[in-house]
């Protein structure tokens, strides 16, 4: 048992330990953009109004169905599990 608990063992650190040998590159600061001429869209009156209105559906005949005879007596007596004799 032991000897395959250190095969999963060095398996998983095999596969992990690349990954965490990679030193970051300090020296490339990442993406950077230069500041320029910034192009402001306008809204148009459409848009302004869409959060007011919010989203719209038509409305649709709603069927509830009704809890039958069974299921109103389940709902009365919850669950029940019965009891087990000695373990």
């Amino acid at each position: 048992m032991k000897t395959a608990f250190t095969a999963v063992a060095l398996f998983a650190l095999s596969l992990t330990g690349p990954a965490l040998a990679q030193q970051p590159h300090w020296s490339q600061p990442g993406d950077y953009y230069n500041p320029g001429n910034n192009v402001v869209q306008q809204s148009t009156p459409q848009e302004l109004n869409q959060p007011k209105e919010g989203d719209y559906y038509a409305p649709a005949k709603t069927i509830v169905e009704q809890p039958t005879a069974e299921q109103l007596k389940q709902d009365r007596e919850g669950d029940y599990y019965a009891p087990v004799k000695g373990n």
